[in-house]
């Protein structure tokens, strides 16, 4: 006998069997019992959400002689047994991606007019409605407003938005969600309990989490996993068929990355790559291990929901207290933005190291969210000095970290926001002064001044009314190697000692 992959094997038939999407379950089954059958329905939602099976059990418990408690068709009544043969006239389905020209909805509202050969009603399932042609709505609208008693129209659709607003007021819609990984795993072991597969519980996870909340998906990667190997099916045999980086080497990446180490993250992006992993699987698995460190951070006894191995668990846990969330949200966000970024690059590695190296040093990222975690950095460093020096008249009451957030805000509202992202970046991180009324900024990129002069013009303007303690605002060049001379210079004041032996390679200061 032919095999039967699993998602046909196990399709539902009755409404009981239906995987999540109560809502829509509910008030399909009181419409059958209370008799309050519409004239034409639109089952919306992404793939292998259950639409097409819904729409079958649907029609056929709206003709059922004797439907169910639960609104089911009994499956046993004369016509049950006529809608569940081969040769079935009532049901008809349209595959609205090979049948979409005007012609072929002609023909279906001349075959409307005609009653049912054994039911109630004779119901129109349209698949893949989005796929008609403008034409073809057109010619289907009046039916599908109107059509005869005896006749119901059940359209499906991925891609609701592309159906004319005059087709989506005629229909009742019901929008089908993804599922959750907990629904999907808790589904797919009850089936290879049936199949008698023995399975890890981790393996059940991974599967789950590979359908991305579609039931058809999932059956289908298990199918894959069930056909790889004829043992127990464990968590490095999914991770096999998935194609997915090993966890450990995915590990030891992020574990680089957290500790800023570009030249161990290079060497170790490579040394996967190297195996012939996806990169596009990389970046998707670095995103998934940093979004299951936002879980740990946050989260007591996280593994609950996420369900991994103890030791990968463990590993992760470990990383994790090494970072925060700021740091671990701009990562995620570089490893999804990287996804679109793939698909487009003649030189994907390259894209996918520039990334690596990107998270390492997120000094280097220009993201609005990466120059405001820059901003919070000079702002208490200006705290400092202030406090220290006295350079501030506290009497002012000047919150410098609120200029610093106007400034940007003003820099938002002048320019594009890759420029005022690169204007608030190129501003130094040493000093913020002010004196006598007068608010100086420093730069230490002399090629960014015209640029920063023209959009702090208006912030020039704004501030003496906003903070009219500011009389004029002052931006002022200046040479980082003379700043450092001068900061040796104080130092050595300030420890009344001879500095000798200064290099930036020894990471501090050797004194005689």
């Amino acid at each position: 006998m032919a095999y039967t992959s699993l998602y046909r094997k196990y399709r539902p038939d009755t409404f009981d069997k239906m995987l999540g999407q109560k809502h829509i379950i509910k008030t399909l089954a009181n419409a059958v019992l209370g008799g309050k059958i519409s004239h034409a329905y639109l089952f919306t939602g992404t793939r292998g959400t259950g639409k097409t099976s819904t729409a079958k059990i649907f029609a056929k418990a709206i003709n059922c002689l004797s439907p169910l408690e639960d609104g089911s068709p009994c499956g046993k009544c004369e016509v049950c047994r006529a809608l569940a043969g081969a040769n079935n006239m009532d049901i008809l389905e349209m595959d609205a991606a090979s049948n979409n020209s005007v012609d072929d909805v002609r023909d279906l509202i001349e075959k409307v007019k005609y009653v049912p050969a054994s039911c109630k009603y004779k119901v129109y399932i349209i698949d893949e409605v989005h796929m008609l042609t403008m034409q073809a709505f057109n010619a289907l609208l009046k039916t599908l407003e109107e059509p005869p008693s005896h006749t119901v129209f059940i359209l499906a659709t991925t891609e609701v938005h592309k159906l004319p607003q005059t087709i989506l007021s005629r229909c009742m819609r019901f929008d089908f969600r993804l599922l959750s990984t907990a629904e999907l795993a808790d589904y797919l072991a009850k089936i290879l309990d049936k199949e008698g597969r023995e399975y890890q519980s981790e393996a059940v996870r991974a599967i789950a989490e590979a359908g991305d909340g579609s039931v058809r998906d999932m059956l289908s990667v298990a199918d894959m996993c069930l056909s790889y190997t004829n043992d127990a099916l464990t968590y490095d045999d999914v991770l096999e068929v998935l194609g997915a980086s090993s966890p450990k080497m995915v590990l030891e990446l992020c574990s680089a990355i957290v500790d800023h180490d570009a030249k161990k993250a290079l060497e170790t992006t490579d040394r996967i790559l190297s195996l012939g992993k996806s990169i596009g699987l990389l970046a998707k698995d670095l995103a998934k291990m940093m979004r299951n460190m936002l879980y740990i951070l946050n989260c007591g006894n996280a593994n609950r929901f996420l369900a991994l191995p103890k030791d990968i668990y463990d590993s992760l846990s470990e990383i994790a207290g090494r970072t925060d969330n700021d740091n671990l949200v701009r990562m995620i966000e570089i490893f999804v933005n990287i996804e679109n970024m793939l698909r487009a690059s003649s030189s994907p590695a390259v894209m996918l190291e520039m990334s690596v190296v990107k998270a390492c040093d997120l000094t280097i990222d220009l993201d609005g969210e990466a120059v405001l975690r820059r901003l919070r950095d000079v702002e208490s460093k200006v705290r400092t000095i202030a406090a220290h020096y006295g350079d501030i008249d506290e009497s002012l009451k000047l919150d410098l970290g609120e200029v610093w957030g106007y400034l940007l805000n003003t820099l938002r509202s002048s320019a594009s926001s890759q420029q005022a992202y690169a204007c608030a970046a190129a501003i130094t991180s040493e000093d913020l002064v002010f004196s006598d009324g007068v608010l100086t900024i420093k730069v230490d990129n002399e090629k960014n001044l015209p640029a920063i002069k023209q959009y702090l013009q208006l912030f020039e303007n704004t501030a003496k009314k906003r903070y009219f303690e500011i009389t004029s605002l002052k931006i002022d060049y200046f040479n980082k190697e003379e700043a450092l001379n001068k900061d040796i210079k104080a130092v050595q004041n300030l420890f009344d000692e001879e500095m000798v032996n200064i290099t930036d390679s020894s990471g501090g200061i050797n004194k005689k």
